[in-house]
């Protein structure tokens, strides 16, 4: 795919474009330009040629932020259901009757 590319490990032209690292994930990996050598299995970035490339602090936090926002609004729909559920289900309270006695005529 990308033979115009040259592996810094070993000069070897025949390199393919990872869609999933360890680091990136599937979120970020295809934007970083990440490629594998076919001939010695070294990874490096596409346009800059340095080895193993890391993904950048701030793609990391926005990863999590992103991760923690999703958990949020998840548990945040669960618990709406559970209060629905209460509320539809419940029954209403019985109001105990009281017998008062009436007097009697003599």
């Amino acid at each position: 795919m990308s033979s115009h590319v040259q592996c810094p490990s070993c000069g070897s032209r025949d390199g393919r474009k990872l869609f999933y690292t360890p680091q990136g994930g599937i979120l970020w990996t295809p934007f970083l330009n990440f490629i594998k050598c076919r001939a010695c299995g070294a990874r490096f970035h596409g346009q800059t040629g340095q080895l193993d490339p890391q993904v950048p602090k701030a793609m990391r936090v926005i990863t999590v932020l992103i991760i923690l926002v999703f958990t949020g609004l998840f548990v945040g729909f669960a618990m709406s259901l559970s209060s629905l559920r209460r509320t539809k289900t419940s029954q209403p309270t019985a109001v105990p009757t009281i017998t008062v006695p009436t007097p009697s005529r003599r």
